[in-house]
């Protein structure tokens, strides 16, 4: 079990993730900047969340106050972004993402766009569509999911709004965040409940993914897949519920980001170096303004992949499984994405050795 304790480790003294907004700011990774006490001030502006589709959904109801009429999204997005705008009856639309992860869109009038940084770089589209939202009718919603350990991130215009979720960057049972401050938020004992599944699960499933054999055990990984299906279930079917539990911030405020992040970026950049050239990377560079969610490989046979590294312990999510509404016909590229990229973990529980190992697994697999 010392592996899972590890994963728990605090450090509040080293916390150093910057955002500002308002009378709000929250030091930052890379930055070194050496304010410990501002990741505990993260919620004095803007609101915590049992979810990133929960934050979104304040976001939405706040702007259709505001006379928002339709919102338009990109082609390439997790489908849980879709739940809380048709929980809450909003008009949507998408525009193309390409094989490059970018786009070129014209902003309509009384609508928000919603933007994604995706797997922690920087979209280059929001230069231009920050600039344009403070003087045009139109809001920008920035998905800071992937990118909220990056350190290039700032927001002044008040058309412009943030939201994230907190899990894939920590053993983070459920937890979002938004830029907008909403005092009144429902309690709810389900999500409580949720946040300690979440945490079983995610414990039990820490120690089976660091077990060093190749062993695999269904009946364990059965036990917590289906936990993690529970709370995936609930937070789906309620994507407005909003408060998040004592025990989840606690979790996130206790976490050494700065850590979490220096050993991501020398995570990728080992595997970088070990795969580089022999695997199609969606990026191959990492700017030192960035932390990586994963290691991103483009293989047309992704999904008997994904299936043969699972068998050898080496667990790989897909960014994304599309909607059935984003279809090849329309929006070819986004769905190439869709069926080709896999993630190699590079979390901070691994080491150099489980880089090489990953890297030699890999190799032999493709």
């Amino acid at each position: 079990m010392v592996q899972i304790k590890k994963l728990f480790e605090t450090n509040n003294q080293s916390n150093h993730h910057q955002i500002v907004g308002g009378d709000f700011e929250l030091t930052s990774i890379p930055s070194n900047i050496s304010d410990s006490y501002k990741l505990q001030k993260f919620g004095s502006v803007g609101t915590w969340t049992s979810s990133g589709r929960a934050s979104l959904a304040i976001l939405l109801q706040d702007l259709v106050k505001r006379g928002i009429e339709q919102i338009v999204l990109p082609s390439y997005l997790c489908s849980s972004i879709l739940l809380p705008i048709r929980k809450i009856g909003l008009k949507y639309s998408f525009y193309n993402v390409d094989r490059n992860l970018e786009s070129v869109i014209e902003p309509q009038d009384k609508s928000a766009i919603l933007l994604i940084h995706y797997f922690g770089w920087f979209n280059k589209l929001a230069i231009e569509l920050r600039k344009r939202s403070s003087s045009e009718s139109f809001y920008l919603i920035e998905d800071l999911t992937h990118a909220f350990l990056s350190d290039w991130y700032t927001w002044t215009s008040s058309s412009e709004f943030v939201f994230m979720s907190l899990r894939k960057f920590g053993p983070v049972p459920i937890g979002g965040w938004c830029s907008y401050t909403y005092d009144d938020l429902p309690i709810s004992k389900e999500i409580e409940s949720l946040a300690w599944k979440s945490i079983a699960a995610r414990l039990i499933r820490a120690q089976y993914v660091v077990e060093p054999s190749n062993w695999t055990d269904f009946d364990v990984e059965k036990f917590y897949l289906n936990l993690l299906h529970q709370v995936e279930v609930f937070l789906d079917q309620n994507p407005t519920v909003c408060k998040l539990p004592k025990i989840a911030y606690d979790l996130i405020m206790g976490l050494n980001w700065h850590q979490i992040g220096m050993q991501r970026r020398s995570n990728w950049l080992d595997l970088h170096t070990m795969i580089n050239g022999k695997v199609d990377a969606l990026i191959t560079e990492l700017p030192e303004d960035v932390v990586p969610l994963g290691y991103v490989i483009k293989c047309k046979n992704r999904d008997k992949l994904k299936d043969r590294l699972a068998k050898r312990h080496i667990f790989c999510p897909v960014h994304w499984q599309l909607p059935n509404i984003i279809n090849e016909d329309n929006f070819p590229e986004s769905v190439a994405l869709s069926q080709q990229c896999l993630t190699l973990p590079i979390d901070q529980r691994y080491s150099f050795d489980d880089m090489a190992r990953i890297a030699e697994v890999v190799q032999s697999e493709l």
